[in-house]
């Protein structure tokens, strides 16, 4: 791969780069095999609480994978709270983890975060994934819900979704969870 810095998403050069999606930098991973004219998956990964996307990705490790499985990476960072502790996190529910009562609509956030990727570059609309740890979980369920018409499918990982029922989404989205169901930090049934 091929480092470069992308100050405002301009041209689609290879390898890692970045932008200011304004909440600091915007890490990308374009895989090498990348033509600019073959559409590619989108990978979206999701932090947890106190995390952020280059450190969520430093644990799991996905911006590795983009050349061997030849999708297109994006780690973005959640709001920082104000006050208290500065962590980031995302507003995806009443159950985690937005403890300040901030009004940010992260998932507006994140679909902004998406069509400046799509603007760019090609990508697979049908293949537009997130993948969610703790937090970042709750947020992926938040945006299948939200955005059925551009998420094809999440996962989540010691994430959950709200206890309550909510309504069906207007098309389907794919969905695998894993959660310990001994978790006592998130609730293997979810919450509020």
């Amino acid at each position: 791969m091929v480092a470069a810095v992308l100050v405002v998403l301009g041209a689609p050069d290879v390898g890692a780069q970045s932008s200011n999606g304004g909440r600091g930098d915007l890490p990308l991973t374009v895989p090498s095999g990348y033509d600019g004219e073959t559409p590619a998956p989108l990978v979206v990964l999701l932090h947890g609480y106190t995390s952020s996307g280059q450190g969520q990705d430093a644990y799991m490790g996905f911006s590795a994978l983009a050349d061997r499985y030849g999708f297109l990476f994006v780690a973005p960072d959640g709001t920082q709270e104000e006050g208290g502790r500065q962590s980031r996190f995302w507003n995806a529910s009443d159950a985690c983890c937005n403890f300040g009562g901030s009004a940010v609509d992260d998932s507006a956030y994140l679909i902004s975060v998406i069509d400046a990727v799509k603007a760019i570059y090609q990508v697979d609309t049908r293949r537009v994934f997130l993948i969610g740890h703790s937090n970042g979980g709750f947020m992926s369920y938040r945006m299948a819900h939200d955005h059925p018409d551009v998420i094809a499918a999440i996962a989540s990982v010691a994430g959950a979704d709200q206890a309550r029922e909510r309504a069906t989404p207007a098309r389907p989205v794919h969905i695998l969870q894993i959660h310990g169901t001994a978790d006592s930090t998130i609730a293997f049934e979810g919450g509020e």
